[in-house]
């Protein structure tokens, strides 16, 4: 890494280790704050955007508190809450189409400026085709680089180098980067190599003649050179939630952390005459919220904030550097709730979910096709560390095998996840809204050049304006009034629709 970015490769990635896998040591930015967080009328060099996808509000504060029984400390976005001078904001998250929107139109708005239907990339009801950050950042002269915890051709980060009328096009999405991204890290292979392809097509060979080296194991990213364009994928699917890296010896040797993985596209991105434009996102926050798992959430959570601690390490010395941090929607809106006689037992229910050792999702691989009731059981204390009740593992049991639904009054939470992440929470003390997205706003924290422009209550589609404004950069991407999102909805204009414009 070149010296003006204030430390040696091996200083970036001993800290990305120590910090990496939620242990270690204590946050540097503890007792230093970030100088020159915001410096009014100065344009930055370099923006990296931080999404905690699907990040409900009460997120941070949950994981504040579950980082200090975890591990001792706290986190660095709460350190961020409490410095002088760094921004502070909400972003308004609604689609051209509901008041409810999917990381598509949510990428998708700060992405291109425009707000589309849920479920599309950069592309209006009519089939006009916006022209996403990503390109226009490429076509500037400076870099690009998208950074992710969940296949790299998954909706958050396609809405900023992607155009695609439908999210589920993946195959479609991954050949697209090839020319305006430099530096592609996370899952989704299966979406590149011919074997595993529908259609056979080899975009790894495609990626290979651009110039591009493929990188598949953690050692790549923390040791060896490090080229100018970089494909990395480290699983055939989403990455495996951190919960399950932590207790598996075999995937924590083989997979990297968000950490490790913002500290190498830094370093190479750092190399840029113009400056570059990162996306970093902790995908499987929004994962585990919509399968109601607490654990897997948490400690997603806290390797989020791991890497905003490597990268404000990494920035803290800069002075061009605008770094924003923010969800692109709520999920479940998970919280912790008052516990026992005058809420006494709500710091014990949080401390019982350290001592979980796997996600759902390792849970239902374990338990197989058509558990018995004692399996569950087992399989159930052994992941979680609880012993649920007999009535919790009949629920929990019914909801597997489809044997009874008739008592479920919340129909988003009859499937077993939703049921376990409710017996469950009478024990970890954390309840839940329903298993998919919510309308809520979310934070905004920013820090830099720049960081100004995003205080107070803006709508996604303001990130793509502001930051268009501080690079000079000119678009024509078109946006749709609420009276044509309505249209093409097929409804009739109303109080909803004021929401979409």
């Amino acid at each position: 890494m070149p010296d003006h970015a204030g430390c040696s490769r091996r200083d970036v990635f001993k800290l990305a280790a120590a910090v990496g896998l939620g242990g270690g040591a204590a946050g540097l930015l503890a007792d230093t704050p970030p100088a020159d967080v915001a410096k009014p009328g100065a344009a930055p060099r370099n923006i990296i955007l931080m999404v905690s996808d699907g990040m409900s509000l009460g997120v941070p504060s949950l994981a504040e508190a579950f980082s200090h029984a975890a591990r001792q400390r706290g986190t660095a976005w709460a350190r961020l809450l409490t410095t002088p001078g760094v921004v502070h904001g909400l972003f308004d998250t609604s689609s051209l189409n509901s008041l409810v929107t999917d990381s598509a139109a949510a990428s998708s708005a700060w992405g291109s400026g425009s707000r589309v239907f849920n479920g599309a990339l950069n592309v209006l009801p009519d089939g006009t085709r916006l022209t996403p950050i990503g390109v226009l950042t490429r076509d500037s002269g400076r870099r690009v680089g998208l950074v992710t915890t969940t296949r790299i051709t998954h909706a958050t980060p396609a809405g900023v180098a992607a155009v695609q009328p439908s999210r589920d096009d993946e195959n479609d999405i991954a050949p697209q980067y090839v020319r305006c991204v430099d530096v592609l890290l996370g899952g989704g292979r299966k979406h590149f190599a011919p074997g595993e392809r529908n259609d056979g097509r080899d975009v790894l060979r495609e990626y290979a003649d651009a110039g591009f080296t493929v990188w598949t194991h953690r050692s790549e990213v923390s040791s060896g050179p490090r080229p100018d364009r970089v494909l990395g994928l480290f699983d055939s699917g989403h990455l495996p939630y951190v919960i399950d890296v932590r207790n598996t010896p075999e995937l924590t040797e083989r997979i990297p952390t968000l950490a490790e993985l913002s500290a190498a596209a830094i370093d190479i991105l750092a190399r840029s005459e113009r400056g570059y434009l990162l996306q970093i996102e902790g995908g499987r926050v929004d994962h585990a919220a919509h399968a109601n798992d607490a654990a897997a959430l948490l400690w997603e959570q806290l390797s989020f904030d791991d890497a905003l601690d490597t990268v404000l390490h990494l920035v803290s010395e800069r002075d061009d550097t605008l770094l924003i941090v923010t969800s692109d929607h709520g999920n479940s809106n998970p919280g912790l709730n008052g516990m026992g006689d005058d809420y006494r037992d709500s710091p014990r229910c949080l401390e019982r979910v350290v001592g979980a050792r796997a996600s759902f999702a390792a849970c239902e691989k374990r338990r197989g096709g058509r558990p018995s009731r004692e399996l569950v059981a087992d399989v159930l204390r052994a992941s979680t560390g609880v012993e649920l009740s007999s009535t919790e593992i009949d629920a929990v049991h019914a909801a597997l095998t489809g044997a009874d639904r008739r008592a479920v009054l919340n129909r988003q939470q009859s499937g077993w996840a939703g049921v376990l992440g409710q017996a469950l929470s009478n024990h970890f003390g954390i309840g839940w809204t329903g298993t998919t997205h919510t309308q809520d706003w979310v934070l905004v924290s920013a820090i830099g050049p720049g960081a100004q422009r995003f205080t107070g209550l803006r709508h996604h589609v303001a990130w793509f304006a502001e930051v268009a404004g501080l690079w000079g950069i000119r678009h024509q991407n078109p946006e749709m009034s609420a009276e044509e999102a309505a249209r093409f909805a097929g409804r009739v204009p109303g109080v909803a629709a004021a929401h979409w414009a």
